[in-house]
């Protein structure tokens, strides 16, 4: 019985040192982490793609654009960085390795409470994250939008690709949005002196009015309550 005890007993020790060794490398990885280059200016890794106009548009204002050897980058619209102005946070991003249908939740983006749900536009796996996106630090939008989000291996692009709009599609439909939300925000007062809206406005609008903008400009949530 002694000698069960004394196993035992080493036994806690050993797993006991081995969970405090295993926090404590995970520690070092963050610290790292944020000294890293990524870390102290994510906008290295927002590299603008060319060839923008091969992008396909989903109606949530996500894109994709074809990459190399199949492989696809997604990202999110010009009207996204325009109705967040500045800076976003973009958050709950899939894991890499896992797998997303067509039309389903894909991150949310937004600052502080004013975020949304966007949809992804493909079906595939994922096999890369932006790593300026991991870090959950706000970042340009604009450098975003001009960059990619994630990287999927699509299922069955030539097939789903009937569901997207393209380029000029998209951009008909987006200056059609953004002169209703200049119009808006010019009734709520939220324009600067030069006629551009305000960087902050989102942080001054009540949350009945972006509840409002919410239903204007992205309907599409509803069904995601």
């Amino acid at each position: 019985m002694v000698l069960v005890l004394v196993l035992l007993t080493i036994g806690i020790f050993f797993l006991v040192d081995h969970v405090l060794r295993k926090e404590e490398r995970q520690l070092r990885v963050i610290e790292n982490e944020k000294k890293s280059p990524i870390f102290l200016s994510p906008e290295k890794s927002l590299t603008p793609l060319s060839h923008v106009e091969q992008r396909m548009y989903h109606l949530s204002h996500s894109w994709v654009q074809p990459g190399e050897n199949h492989q696809m980058y997604i990202g999110f619209d010009d009207f996204i960085s325009r109705i967040f102005s500045e800076d976003v946070v973009v958050d709950d991003l899939p894991v890499q390795g896992s797998h997303i249908p067509q039309g389903v939740k894909i991150w949310d983006v937004g600052l502080d409470s004013h975020r949304i749900t966007q949809l992804s536009p493909v079906s595939g796996k994922v096999i890369a994250v932006n790593p300026a996106l991991k870090l959950r630090v706000p970042v340009s939008a604009r450098d975003v939008m001009k960059s990619w989000v994630i990287q999927v291996q699509p299922d069955n692009f030539p097939l789903e690709k009937q569901n997207l709009m393209n380029h000029s599609q998209s951009q008909m439909i987006n200056t059609a949005l953004s002169d209703e939300l200049h119009m808006t925000v010019q009734a709520e007062r939220f324009l600067n002196d030069g006629g551009k809206i305000d960087p902050d406005f989102l942080e001054k609008l009540p949350e009945k009015d972006w509840n409002r903008s919410l239903d204007t400009f992205f309907p599409y949530q509803k069904a995601l309550k």
